[in-house]
């Protein structure tokens, strides 16, 4: 009997067209599986991990989450804060010193003996939040999550900074990078099509500006490090992501809304000793920030980036900061605050 006549030939195709169809079945059951699975994902500090525990929804409607009226936003009269000394009330002037990562923080001990080898600073800023929305302090702010630093050590050194008279305090938030506080009320997520949360290249989740309660977090915020003894709150990237993913209806443009917020933020703010600045180019952000804070390393760069935003500002000079390592002598006519740790 021939092994290649036409009869056997014909079982093998049949054959080869089924095991290609299971073959097929699988993958995009596994596919599916893989989607289904994203939404699991849980960014840390230390790496990635699964929470079946999160109950993620299809839609945007409200949602049982944290009960943010816990959260202390209530507006102070300005007559409330005259006995406090800060130096955010006082002139301000064109800022020079260091900035602290989050990674930096994560070493107490090269951060302390470092800026002791650099004294005397004028200025230091400290990154306070992950990008993730983990708290490099002991927060009280309700499902606040802390990061893996040494918090304690953080804390008697944020108590030996707030006491020095000649030292401008300055704590860096990411705005609306927050993985805890998105997965905790997903209602408050930019969405994917498919009702997941978008994700950016770094594996951050982010918030809707326009969300009363992502506003409200972030007052928060801005008041508990203003008890903290910082004299000014930087809101980091402070825009709506322009991916085409994210599932955007808002009736106003998202350079707008990120405006809509920040004036928001700033009036609920205007009753508190803390200055109250944003990271972004935006000259509808601007015009509510103190000072506008911008990493950049090539000088070339800095007319550009200034002459966007520059009419929104009194002081071009005074209000403008760039967080760079360059020397190049180009920054010098701005702020400019240079890391703590090469």
């Amino acid at each position: 009997m021939r092994i290649f006549s036409y009869r056997n030939k014909r079982r093998a195709k049949i054959l080869l067209a089924v095991l290609g169809g299971i073959v097929l079945v699988v993958f995009v059951a596994c596919l599916l599986r893989f989607i289904y699975l994203q939404r699991f994902l849980v960014y840390t500090d230390n790496g990635v991990e699964l929470n079946y525990a999160q109950d993620l929804q299809s839609d945007r409607t409200p949602m049982e989450t944290t009960d943010l009226s816990q959260y202390p936003v209530q507006v102070m009269a300005p007559e409330d804060n005259v006995a406090v000394s800060s130096q955010a009330n006082k002139e301000m002037k064109q800022l020079a010193g260091f900035y602290a990562t989050t990674s930096m923080l994560l070493d107490m001990p090269s951060v302390t003996e470092t800026l002791a080898e650099q004294e005397p600073v004028a200025a230091l800023l400290l990154d306070m939040k992950s990008i993730y929305g983990n708290f490099y302090y002991a927060s009280t702010i309700p499902g606040a999550v802390q990061s893996s630093a040494d918090i304690p050590a953080v804390t008697a050194f944020l108590e030996e900074l707030s006491s020095r008279e000649d030292l401008y305090l300055i704590a860096r938030v990411p705005s609306f990078s927050d993985n805890n506080f998105a997965l905790a009320n997903q209602s408050c997520g930019l969405p994917l099509s498919s009702g997941a949360l978008w994700m950016d290249s770094e594996g951050c989740y982010w918030l809707d500006p326009l969300e009363e309660d992502v506003q409200n977090y972030l007052i928060s915020i801005a008041k508990e490090l203003s008890g903290l003894g910082f004299d000014e709150v930087v809101f980091a990237d402070f825009y709506v992501p322009d991916s085409e993913n994210i599932v955007y209806d808002q009736e106003v443009s998202r350079a707008e809304a990120a405006a809509l917020a920040a004036e928001a933020i700033r009036t609920a703010l205007d009753a508190y000793p803390i200055r109250v600045s944003f990271g972004s180019s935006n000259p509808q952000v601007v015009q509510y920030s103190d000072r506008v804070y911008l990493e950049a390393s090539d000088g070339s760069t800095v007319a550009g980036l200034v002459g966007t935003f520059q009419d929104s500002l009194e002081d071009p000079a005074v209000q403008v900061v760039f967080l760079t390592a360059s020397r190049d002598t180009r920054f010098e006519g701005y702020g400019i605050l240079r890391p703590l740790i090469e």
